[in-house]
């Protein structure tokens, strides 16, 4: 329907109809907004630039490109409740996580791709604390989703797991030879 002005403000006034199933998505992401609140800030964001970060030009296209490969990964077709066994001898049934696997397979290979010449001057320590510190703004992003997903991370002096249930390492990164990947 066409937006009304109400008592000549500077806010118009619209009314439309909305799928139920995508008004109770927007109501369980408001996070103590209103739906009107939630609603305007996604239509103003979609005007802004489509990928955080795309504004510097070192991240824009590997920005854009993940997002391709995301998108991909998400058509991926997969097989649901797959019994498995697993490392403890135990079964299971869980979904095939094959198209998370590729997605993270060519992120891996893309950040391969774009990585710029160069030395990394920052040490394994200070690299250590600004990795967390972007995955904590990362998450921290999501809200409880985020807080959900930082559960499924190695906690401090574990040994990384392969969540897989295949070879860690089915895919090493290339070798550039640079030297900046060996400490500071």
């Amino acid at each position: 329907m066409a937006g009304k002005k109400k008592d000549g403000g500077s806010d118009a006034v619209l009314t439309f109809r909305l799928p139920r199933a995508l008004h109770d998505r927007l109501v369980e992401v408001t996070a103590g907004r209103s739906v009107s609140e939630e609603m305007r800030r996604r239509l103003e964001g979609s005007f802004s630039p489509s990928v955080l970060g795309s504004e510097d030009p070192r991240f824009r296209d590997l920005l854009i490109a993940i997002g391709h490969a995301a998108a991909a990964a998400a058509k991926m077709p997969f097989q649901r409740e797959v019994p498995y066994r697993s490392e403890g001898g135990g079964r299971g049934i869980d979904d095939d996580k094959t198209p998370y696997v590729a997605f993270r397979r060519a992120v891996i290979s893309l950040m391969d791709s774009f990585e710029p010449d160069g030395p990394r001057l920052a040490s394994d320590e200070t690299l250590i604390r600004l990795t967390d510190q972007l995955v904590g703004l990362a998450l921290g992003a999501l809200g409880d989703r985020g807080l959900a997903a930082f559960t499924n991370r190695v906690r401090v002096g574990e040994e990384p797991r392969d969540r897989s249930r295949a070879p860690a390492r089915a895919m090493a990164p290339k070798n550039r030879n640079r030297g900046h990947e060996e400490g500071a």
